[in-house]
């Protein structure tokens, strides 16, 4: 399936009133080639959800660990068990709704499939989570379930906003009926802390959303078009092309520079907190080309071209056990986590905290390859560049 060239799950970064409408060119000129580890993770935890909605609108009963145990996804990533207690949440809650409201399938009910929002652009086309019409009560239920840490709002949550867009366009929803459907948006977020919990909701009419609708639909056409513009921002550090955007680059430059700047020994309250919103900004802001340009390393090495100063390695991420847990336990009482779950077992960095055997550990763990990494050439190349 074709990737949209006006993408909901970028409305954040394209579609807002001061987005950079110029991402969406960028996006196609340097189209990201494979998925982080981080994105892996997500897609299996969401396969984990998928099931179990589909497992709760048949009334299948059971939310069990075992029929995931040591299997992987459509990509081949091993579920873990805590792919599985948040899918359990996002799962939970989206069956919550539909007995509450008896809808359990049919065209008011779908789990990751495809909608196109032609209201916004024709072009624009992806895949929600879920969605649930409840045409009885006039009320539109959308999920976006989050397995990462960055926190992700549910109010003018983008994103969703275009979903809706299309989805109201598929059942037929327009113009005098808007004001009689409320869309009720809701984020499931397990691992990323926020005041609000782990469920956040934002409740506004479907007429409300037409203001929302109209800038998408506009900057859609822009950014298509040649009055398209960048605009830096938080978004940079999504940006696929950030490591080839001026704009980024020369903000890039300038905030570095604003922050080597000396400061006064002495600050005033409200000296010291715009100090320190300026170094936060350049922070991130060159966290963002720093990883722009990992990634472009990365593919030059990969090529089998030469970065001067640089080198690539495999990376590891931490060990795991390879063995069944029964048998990881079985080596001794304190490999038990929790005497109260028998089916789990302490990491192999915990077990040597503990004094077990460093060669035991190593026969029964291994270490993941997290993929490709960047380090500094302590060769001849590294000193020729710096001494320059």
């Amino acid at each position: 399936m074709t990737h949209s060239i006006i993408p909901p799950s970028s409305a954040g970064i394209w579609g807002k009133p001061d987005g950079c409408t110029g991402w969406v060119l960028m996006n196609q000129m340097y189209p990201e080639t494979e998925s982080s580890i981080e994105a892996l993770e997500g897609e299996a935890s969401h396969e984990i959800g998928a099931i179990l909605i589909d497992q709760s609108a048949r009334a299948v009963n059971g939310r069990y660990w075992k029929q995931f145990d040591g299997k992987p996804d459509a990509n081949g990533t091993v579920f873990t068990e805590e792919m599985f207690d948040g899918a359990v949440i996002y799962a939970d809650d989206v069956a919550e709704v539909m007995r509450d409201r008896a809808v359990f399938g049919g065209k008011h009910l779908n789990v990751e499939q495809r909608i196109t929002a032609p209201s916004i652009h024709e072009m624009s086309h992806g895949t929600p989570d879920c969605w649930l019409y409840d045409k009885s009560k006039g009320e539109l239920f959308i999920w976006d379930y989050k397995f990462g840490f960055e926190v992700v709002e549910a109010f003018e949550n983008w994103q969703l906003i275009n979903y809706v867009s299309g989805i109201l366009d598929q059942l037929g929803i327009h113009g005098g009926k808007d004001p009689y459907i409320t869309v009720r948006f809701r984020i499931i977020q397990p691992r990323a802390f926020h005041r609000d919990g782990v469920i956040r909701e934002w409740v506004v009419s479907a007429a409300d959303l037409r203001a929302y609708f109209n800038i998408l639909h506009t900057n859609a056409h822009i950014a298509l078009g040649a009055d398209a513009e960048f605009h830096t921002g938080s978004h940079c550090k999504h940006c696929p092309g950030r490591h080839a955007c001026e704009p980024s680059l020369r903000l890039g430059m300038r905030l570095y520079e604003m922050t080597s700047k000396p400061t006064p020994v002495e600050l005033s309250p409200q000296g010291l907190g715009v100090q320190l919103s300026i170094v936060k900004r350049a922070r991130k802001h060159l966290e963002s080309l720093e990883s722009g340009f990992d990634e472009q390393v990365k593919g030059l090495i990969r090529k089998g071209l030469n970065v001067p100063g640089w080198m690539g390695e495999d990376g590891v991420g931490h060990p795991k056990w390879n063995k069944p847990v029964e048998e990881v336990i079985v080596m001794g009482d304190m490999m038990q986590i929790d005497l109260r779950k028998p089916e789990s077992a302490i990491t192999p960095i915990q077990a040597g905290k503990l004094g077990i055997d460093e060669a035991v550990i190593t026969a029964y763990s291994t270490k993941p390859r997290t993929g490709l990494k960047i380090v500094p050439d302590n060769g001849n190349r590294a000193r020729e560049v710096f001494s320059k």
